[in-house]
């Protein structure tokens, strides 16, 4: 059943947008159907994606996504290369269009050198599923990370106040450095009719950039079980296609 039950959930993110088509486009030229015959490999080998630095040993890529491959970044050092390890992934809507952000660390196992540049690679899972025309594998550029000055600041959270029964009100301080986008991430349950299941799933709700608060209905089925009854709420900020710190997220949670 929780195989089952993660399908249904991944169907359901489909219909709601939270994978947009844009999301699964791993290319900066072509956005035509995966594995079609006749399409040339030169068409699809790119990931767009761009970086900066977040702290001493923490960076951000922002890159387009392609289901079919299974992604890691590496940076170069020296006269060699490594895997960073993964410390945060999401996908976020940026711009009206999805991409996949991802944040590596690159001190893990007491590494001390910072990379000059930076690497996506994704590798084609079960390519004997494919067209030999599919990429097995595919690249971004070598990036160089930006500044860590490009990261927008996610405004504080301050209250999730309850207004009546059914509705709170979600509340953060204004926007600090003027964020192109700011995003509300609200995570309740979500019906899934195709299996009869309530189950928590993770929304993004545009706001006014200005704006320092928003009221939302809480889900009070009686058929929620338990387990999958809390809200909870926190803002990401968007600006010049970087994203706030995803670690730094701290939601705010309230029972129904």
């Amino acid at each position: 059943m929780p195989s089952r039950i993660a399908a249904v959930i991944a169907t359901c993110a489909l219909s709601l947008g939270a994978l947009a088509s844009n999301a699964g486009v791993a290319t900066a030229a072509s956005s035509s159907p995966a594995g079609s015959a006749g399409d040339a490999p030169s068409l699809r080998s790119a990931i767009t994606a761009r970086a900066a630095a977040l702290d001493r040993c923490s960076y951000q890529i922002v890159r387009s996504h392609d289901s079919r491959y299974a992604f890691s970044v590496s940076g170069a050092v020296g006269g060699g290369t490594r895997e960073l390890k993964i410390q945060a992934e999401d996908d976020v809507r940026v711009s009206g269009a999805w991409r996949k952000v991802t944040q590596v660390d690159a001190c893990a196992g007491e590494q001390n050198q910072r990379p000059t540049t930076l690497r996506v690679t994704g590798k084609l899972e079960n390519p004997e599923h494919y067209d030999p025309s599919v990429p097995r594998t595919i690249h971004s550029e070598a990036l160089t990370p930006a500044a860590t000055s490009v990261i927008p600041k996610a405004p504080a959270m301050t209250s999730v106040g309850r207004l009546d029964a059914d509705t709170v009100r979600v509340s953060w301080k204004p926007a600090a450095d003027h964020p192109d986008e700011i995003l509300l991430m609200e995570r309740k349950p979500f019906y899934s009719s195709e299996i009869g299941l309530w189950h928590p799933y993770t929304f993004q709700r545009d706001v006014p950039v200005r704006a320092t608060s928003i009221d939302r209905k809480l889900e009070r089925d009686s058929d929620i079980p338990p387990a999958a009854r809390t809200h909870a709420y926190w803002i990401r900020a968007v600006k010049n296609g970087f994203v706030s710190d995803l670690r730094a997220e701290k939601p705010l949670t309230i029972e129904p």
